[in-house]
């Protein structure tokens, strides 16, 4: 839901004619080069002379005397107070009245600060200096710069010009820039503020605006913030257009209205906050009334909490909620957001004791799915308290851990009521430089009250359930120096044995509130419980051996590793989720691998694999393949298979995503994410676009088709079609829609800022 209330940033800005307007500057010139440098300030003898910053210090070729208390300098003129340097080719200084008149060649310097004119004029009393007909002026930790036909700054470095242009772009390649009838910039507020203005793209005249401010860096600035627009199949001609409001440096919001051609207006409001009495979070909201293609309003709130009490206690808390089970396929952010089945209510409650943790939930979840039928929903937790021990692993030491869930479990129909699990466990590490060997006894206690049965279920209203396990995890860790084209690395080998041992005990009889069958996979080799959650205790009598080899540099960083092992079963596993599951029988479970490398530089290699050597096939597989040569070439090839996830189904999908330069400053950006199946492939998501980066201009034009029905109504194949485009003038705004979450989601290895 958080793609359906964007996180707006305080760095965008208007590009309508507003009254009012907040921009922001916050840019990267990693691009600009050595085009865009301030002329050398000269050394002046005369600043050795003294120290005092108030002491006005001026040096010449020659000097004369005019009359009492004025003289006129002529040749290599310069006048020095403090950090401010003034050039010239002749000066009058009338010392009496405190005016200093330069002409010709001016030339002005402060800290990051130059002005190049023809005439300048300052005022020793009001700390004042006045350019005319200036050629250029540079501010150099903005990397702006302009003309003005005269520029005045202050003693604060408060400057105001008029007729005056400014860009961020090199000079002679001004790809964008302002002109201005009068322009203020105040370093000390870090704004700037235009007014009578117009924004010039490629020498064209673009906007205009009455009134222009936009912030010299990443300060906040309330106004309004950039207004986007796009086309999308569900809303139609979209315009959404912001306004933010900076009400204190610790918390700020955003209000805006989203106009959709094919639905009406939707207000959308955020509020942000972040200190240290309150914690952190966000509360947002939207309304449409009288969506034109749902026949009703329609609304959506999300909001978010956490807080640091003290060293000790903390809270946590996230709640989501939409006015109908459609509002996410229809005003959401893509295939993430369309496919979501559920939204949580949490609030959780935690403190952290010495050696010990504690932890109160509160969980709901809203359904969007109107086809799961009740029974079939998960489970409120009103409440769940969870209390575990956390002290270290001492070695060669009998360590004592235990953990403790009592949990309150609701539903609308069907069985409901209470669960108590108590696991208290024993274990006693053997650890040396080479092996480890560390034998675990634990005790599974599981009790229920039950205060409402399924008639139709043989279930007990109470019942208490006492499991043993025991398990022996050991290993082995060689390594030995190799030599590889010319580097020194460590090769590892990691062998490891891991027997577990858990009595059948019958739970057929035990209502399942929150428990499924872990995924397989090579981490779950190793776990005491084939079940994730409380209801279930796996029996087992197995051994699982595994083998890891690594290959590390110089500095201990993998370069490569890869996994491989199996379990061996000794007698049929019995406990399932329910009482028609069959025993499982196979004494071999699947042949699980893993292998992570980097090759080469740029490459990185990740793949799984999960064959089952009984029926000579491949369960399941994974692979992904990236090249990331720097942060402006980057290729994503990736492969998933998952068999029999559902009967007479299986998941195969495939995703290809590149950011790949075509020209000089100019990329392309793509993805096409497919599922194959036996009816046919079929394109889950797919866009593809241009992107052109200069110095001070970026633009994104991106296509976009994504599948946006909810798998309930898989009849329907809803897509839903995209345009985003966005222009982003550094150090000024950016504008138009802002593809960068769908970006950095579907395409790993990519930056926002190429």
């Amino acid at each position: 839901m958080r793609g359906s209330i964007p996180r707006l940033l305080p760095t965008l800005a208007t590009m309508a004619a507003f009254t009012g307007a907040a921009f922001a500057a916050d840019a990267d010139w990693s691009l600009c080069g050595a085009g865009y440098r301030i002329p050398e300030r000269p050394v002046s003898e005369a600043a050795e002379s003294t120290s005092d910053p108030e002491t006005i210090r001026v040096t010449a070729d020659s000097a004369d005397l005019v009359e009492e208390g004025v003289s006129r300098l002529t040749g290599n003129v310069a006048v020095e107070r403090g950090t401010r340097l003034l050039r010239s080719d002749e000066l009058v200084y009338d010392q009496p009245e405190g005016v200093i008149e330069a002409k010709g060649n001016v030339r002005y310097w402060d800290e990051g600060v130059f002005v190049a004119g023809e005439n300048a004029r300052a005022e020793v009393e009001t700390d004042v200096v006045a350019i005319e007909r200036v050629t250029r002026y540079m501010l150099e930790g903005e990397h702006g710069h302009g003309e003005a036909r005269d520029l005045a700054i202050s003693g604060n470095e408060r400057m105001v010009a008029s007729d005056v242009t400014y860009t961020t772009c090199n000079p002679g390649d001004a790809d964008w820039r302002i002109t201005a009838g009068h322009l203020a910039i105040d370093p000390a507020e870090g704004t700037v503020v235009a007014r009578d203005a117009w924004l010039r793209v490629m020498g064209r005249r673009l906007f205009y605006l009455p009134r222009l401010s936009f912030a010299l860096s990443s300060r906040r600035k309330s106004g309004f913030l950039a207004p986007s627009w796009g086309s999308t199949e569900t809303g139609g001609l979209e315009v959404t257009t912001p306004f933010y409001f900076n009400l204190a440096p610790n918390y700020d919001a955003t209000l805006e209205a989203r106009a959709m051609s094919e639905r009406g207006v939707q207000a959308r409001g955020e509020l942000r906050f972040l200190s240290r009495g309150y914690g952190s979070g966000w509360l947002g909201a939207e309304h449409l009334p009288s969506d034109a293609k749902f026949d009703g309003d329609r609304s959506a709130f999300d909001a978010a909490h956490r807080h640091e009490w003290s060293d000790r206690w903390s809270t946590d808390a996230r709640l989501e909620w939409v006015s109908d089970t459609e509002y996410l396929l229809d005003l959401g952010a893509g295939l993430s957001q369309s496919s979501r089945t559920y939204l949580p209510r949490r609030f959780d409650a935690s403190y952290r004791g010495d050696g010990w943790d504690a932890l109160v939930r509160f969980q709901n979840f809203q359904t969007l799915n109107p086809s799961i039928l009740e029974q079939d929903r998960p489970y409120a937790r009103l409440p769940q308290i969870l209390v575990q021990r956390n002290a270290p692993e001492r070695n060669r030491a009998l360590n004592v851990g235990a953990e403790a869930e009592i949990s309150y479990f609701h539903r609308q129909s069907y069985t409901t009521g209470a669960r108590a699990n108590l696991r208290p466990s024993f274990t006693y590490p053997i650890h040396t430089a080479g092996t480890f060997m560390t034998p675990r006894a634990a005790l599974h206690v599981t009790g229920y009250e039950l205060d409402r049965v399924e008639a139709e279920s043989a279930l007990d209203d109470r019942r208490t359930l006492v499991v043993p396990a025991f398990s022996l995890d050991s290993g082995m860790f060689l390594q030995r120096p190799v030599t590889l084209e010319g580097r020194s690395l460590t090769h590892t080998v990691e062998p490891r044995l891991y027997y577990l041992l858990v009595p059948f005990e019958r739970q057929d009889d035990l209502p399942n509130f929150d428990t499924s069958e872990s995924t397989f996979s090579f981490a779950r080799l190793y776990r005491e419980n084939r079940f994730s959650g409380g209801d279930r205790i796996g029996d087992a009598n197995q051994l699982t051996l595994g083998l890891t080899s690594r290959l590390l540099d110089e500095h201990g960083a993998e370069l490569a590793r890869a996994s491989l092992g199996q379990i061996s079963h000794f007698r049929d596993r019995r406990v399932g989720l329910d009482r028609s599951d069959a025993p499982q029988r196979r004494r071999a479970s699947d042949l699980v691998a893993e292998i992570e490398a980097r090759p080469a530089r740029g490459w990185r290699l990740r793949t799984s694999l999960q064959y089952d050597v009984v029926d000579d096939r491949t369960d399941a597989g994974a692979l992904h393949v990236q090249y990331r040569r720097d942060r402006r070439r980057v290729f994503n090839a990736a492969y998933r298979l998952v068999r029999d996830i559902a009967p007479d189904r299986n998941i195969e999908q495939a995703d290809l995503s590149f950011v790949w330069p075509i020209a000089n400053q100019w990329r392309t950006i793509g993805r096409w994410s497919f599922a194959l199946n036996e009816e046919g492939n079929r394109t889950l998501e797919a866009f593809g676009g241009l992107a052109y980066e200069s110095c001070c201009l970026t633009l994104r034009a991106v296509a976009r088709r994504y599948l946006s029905h909810a798998h309930w109504r898989e009849s329907d194949d809803r897509y839903s079609n995209g345009i985003y485009v966005q222009v982003e003038f550094k150090g000024l705004t950016g504008a138009g829609a802002r593809p960068k979450e769908f970006l950095i989601r579907g395409i790993p290895g990519y930056e926002n800022e190429f």
